[in-house]
């Protein structure tokens, strides 16, 4: 043979050669150890069918659910790791959800001034509770009017001279003051030395009042002395767990709780079962499984990329072991041959 022949011979080798590199080089770039067999690396994409079959099958799953939900929460049912873990975050937020949200939930709750407000309730009722078992024997406490009027009724009398009975404003605030007793046993003076304690009881129910006035949403949990203020207290811890979800698993957005302010309770309840029943095991499967791929292929970086759908990642990262295998296995007598072999 010639040396013309040879060099021609070479010539028509080489890019076949450069070919076999080049795709065994790439299968190295997604961290594929250069001891694995091509078969062993065949045998990785029934891995990558399995995972792509199970994404698909969670994606169908999602697609009932959604249609029942506010729009803004779509976002939490992507198939991929930054959405199982903002979908596993909002089920519990559903789960931890106290019974009073379903009845108070409004914006109010997701201010710090509720906070404020909600001390001062509590501290309104902490006057009124001992001062109300401290009057109820005496006086109806439900008739006492205004601080004003009362004030106006015991500088009267206060003021009143050796003639006070000669006073048609004394004779009024005197009958005034008799109508407030429980019974007509109790004296003029009896409830006259109350007058202090009034005051204070109906400034503080007035100070209570306030507070409601300033948020209407509230207004139904206006119970006077008898308000509780525990389901009010539980609503709003509710609403700043969901302010410390928000920034830790949902980049900051407020859209989750703009989807929960509007989630109906018999959706949220079918939701949370839903996800224990049938969404969790196929959740946890793919989550494994996805493990499994970054470990077998650790520089593969859209492997690595929470946000991206795990059919979009798993599908690109086939598509590029598949046309890279072909290639090497075409160039190669046996599928026993290591990858590191066929650079």
């Amino acid at each position: 043979m010639s040396s013309l022949e040879t060099t021609g011979l070479q010539q028509d080798k080489t890019p076949e050669i450069d070919l076999q590199t080049c795709a065994a080089k790439q299968l190295s770039c997604l961290g594929i150890p250069g001891l694995m067999t091509l078969e062993a690396i065949e045998f990785q994409l029934l891995e990558l069918d399995s995972v792509l079959a199970n994404s698909q099958q969670l994606a169908e799953q999602y697609k009932p659910l959604i249609a029942n939900l506010p729009t803004a929460l779509h976002s939490c049912f992507q198939v991929s790791a930054a959405g199982v873990e903002q979908l596993a975050t909002m089920i519990q937020l559903l789960q931890s959800t106290p019974e009073a949200m379903w009845t108070f939930r409004d914006t109010c709750f997701n201010d710090y001034e509720m906070d404020f407000r909600l001390a001062k309730l509590q501290q309104q009722l902490t006057i009124l509770k001992p001062l109300n078992k401290k009057l109820v024997p005496f006086v109806a406490t439900n008739a006492l009017g205004t601080t004003s009027s009362l004030r106006a009724i015991q500088t009267c009398l206060d003021n009143a001279g050796m003639f006070c009975w000669f006073s048609a404003d004394w004779r009024k605030a005197k009958k005034e003051t008799l109508a407030l007793a429980v019974n007509e046993q109790l004296k003029l003076a009896d409830i006259k030395m109350l007058f202090p304690a009034m005051i204070k009881y109906v400034n503080a129910q007035e100070n209570h009042d306030a507070i409601f006035a300033e948020i209407p949403a509230l207004s139904m949990a206006n119970q006077g002395i008898n308000t509780d203020l525990v389901p009010l207290l539980a609503v709003r811890e509710w609403y700043k767990d969901v302010g410390f979800a928000i920034t830790a698993h949902f980049a900051g957005e407020g859209e989750i709780l703009t989807g929960l302010s509007v989630l109906a309770k018999e959706d949220a309840d079918e939701l949370v079962a839903t996800y224990a029943d049938k969404l969790m095991a196929n959740i946890k499967v793919i989550d494994n499984q996805m493990n499994k791929l970054r470990l077998s292929f650790p520089e593969c970086q859209i492997l690595q990329q929470s946000d991206v759908s795990y059919l979009t990642s798993v599908a690109e990262l086939k598509a590029i072991v598949v046309t890279q295998l072909n290639i090497l296995k075409n160039g190669c007598d046996s599928t026993d041959v290591c990858l590191a072999d066929c650079k």
